[in-house]
């Protein structure tokens, strides 16, 4: 089987897109739009068409329909219960168009609406918290929220000043997005998604549309007195590990990679401390072609494809292949190495193995291990829309040459069903499991930025908010893709998520 990775090397930081200004006419246009009404929050507002409304309209993305509608009618009430071309006239804080240009689309109504249903709109409004990407033709595929209690007693927004409560009623207070570690953290992750970028400009509105305000969760935000983030070093100790690090022991700590990257590019020096190279006995070139992650003092994850006769070693707390003296790296003989018993070398299921080194490494700040996702929750968790972080040295283009220095790379998780699809049209599709739960379909539909040769092995990792900081997992390890980089062919990745019970059993089985 092909192995998959490499991490092309341009980047491009896109900071948050603030929406402009309004221009005189819009300005103007707002003046002549009288305050003639009060909110259910007892908020000044005007009566105009639900459409012309954003910050309400977007309640209908990132709620259900009947809490979102009987909002709209507690709204509707203020401006009398009127309707205009069947679109319900409600009482809006920040109007932004003119209701009586244009024709309305009514969420009230699917067959006149795209806002009902599990898919976005086809053109996502301009959102300050939407990092904005070419679109494509190909099929993509949004995350849907999670499940929102039941508090149909409570008002489903109530701002306050700078008391509040979210679209998704928790309630909160009006703070900067940058001060709200949930969703700061969040945004990290899934900057991409329209499904949670609605959910964020809802919340900007009920904070009055204030800047980049959001209704953070109650004890959910970064004040003064929080320490800034520290990498957190697991302890050392002689005894063999038999058990997986738990988040409180420091695993998956690391500091500085807090940037959005798009294209590839050039990770800061240990970056990834629990990222490994894989070193054979081949005379023929490097030794390194294979990738794999440190998940405790004695085990390295991998694919199984990378498992050869002549593979003999592990290299830890590397950066720079070009150079012996830029980082103390260290290089640890493979005792033994165990492949997934079913392992499909056909359609590449079951791709992951476990190496047992040696002896144990020594954690440091540039060698420590990454957690995995063993808790029940963490095994449950749909990662659809998201957008883990991948590394490694392998070829920055297909057919190109392999890196010299640690790569880097932001992709987006897209259901299954994309890779189904990309994989059956280049007749790369042989059975019916090979893209069931055991995998993840993550990449570029647009192309350019992908895993390559020599990368395979490597892990697909994401971070999780703990404590005000963040705790990177190991949710999947790059497997197998069809060339690099490819248009509407993303990559496949085993998924740790599914193989948690073979992983413990393994290191518990240890010798």
């Amino acid at each position: 089987m092909k192995s998959m990775c490499c991490v092309s090397a341009v980047i491009t930081l896109l900071p948050l897109v603030l929406l402009p200004p309004p221009t005189v006419a819009q300005f103007n246009q707002r003046r002549q739009v009288r305050q003639n009404c009060i909110t259910p929050e007892n908020y000044y507002g005007s009566c105009v068409a639900l459409t012309y409304c954003p910050q309400v309209v977007n309640i209908f993305q990132t709620t259900s329909r009947d809490r979102a509608q009987r909002y709209v009618i507690a709204l509707q009430r203020s401006c009398g219960t009127r309707s205009i071309n069947g679109d319900p006239v409600i009482c809006c804080t920040e109007p932004r168009y003119n209701p009586v240009t244009e024709r309305p689309r009514n969420p009230f109504f699917p067959s006149e609406s795209t806002f009902i249903g599990p898919q976005p709109p086809p053109e996502v409004p301009d959102n300050p918290f939407l990092i904005p990407t070419p679109r494509t033709t190909t099929t993509t595929t949004t995350t849907t929220p999670a499940p929102i209690p039941d508090t149909s007693a409570a008002p489903l927004i109530e701002p306050r000043g700078t008391v509040c409560r979210g679209p998704d009623t928790k309630p909160g207070n009006c703070v900067e997005i940058k001060e709200c570690a949930s969703l700061l953290n969040e945004l990290r992750s899934r900057s991409q998604d329209a499904t949670f970028a609605n959910f964020l400009r809802a919340s900007n509105a009920v904070c009055q549309n204030k800047g980049t305000q959001v209704c953070c969760p109650t004890g959910q935000g970064i004040t003064n007195t929080t320490p800034a983030p520290s990498q957190i070093v697991p302890k050392n100790t002689d005894e063999i590990p038999r058990r997986l690090l738990n988040v409180e022991e420091g695993c998956g700590s690391t500091v500085g990679y807090f940037k959005k990257i798009v294209g590839g590019e050039v990770s800061r020096k240990g970056a990834w401390p629990w990222i490994a190279l894989l070193g054979y006995d081949d005379p023929s070139g490097s030794p390194f072609k294979c990738g794999g992650t440190l998940i405790t003092a004695r085990h390295v994850l991998t694919a199984a494809h990378c498992i050869r006769q002549d593979l003999q070693f592990v290299r830890l707390g590397e950066h720079d292949l070009s150079t012996d003296t830029e980082t103390g790296h260290v290089d640890i003989n493979i005792a033994r190495y165990v492949s997934h018993p079913d392992y499909n070398r056909r359609n590449g299921r079951s791709d992951m193995a476990i190496l047992y080194l040696e002896r144990n490494v020594e954690f440091t700040s540039k060698i420590a291990p990454i957690c995995l996702p063993h808790t029940a929750n963490l095994r449950q968790k749909s990662y659809v829309g998201y957008m883990p972080f991948v590394a490694g040295w392998g070829k920055t283009m297909e057919g190109g040459e392999s890196a010299q220095v640690l790569n880097e790379l932001q992709i987006p998780i897209y259901d299954n069903k994309v890779c189904v699809q990309s994989y059956a049209k280049e007749k790369r599709y042989f059975s019916a499991d090979q893209f069931d739960k055991a995998v993840l379909c993550a990449g570029v539909l647009s192309g350019g930025k992908d895993t390559c040769q020599g990368d395979s092995g490597g892990p697909l990792m994401l971070p999780e908010p703990y404590q005000g900081q963040l705790r990177f997992y190991l949710i999947g390890v790059v497997s197998y893709g069809i060339g690099c980089a490819r248009p509407n062919v993303p990559g496949v990745y085993s998924s740790t998520q599914y193989f948690m019970d073979w992983i413990i059993q393994q290191v518990q089985d240890t010798p």
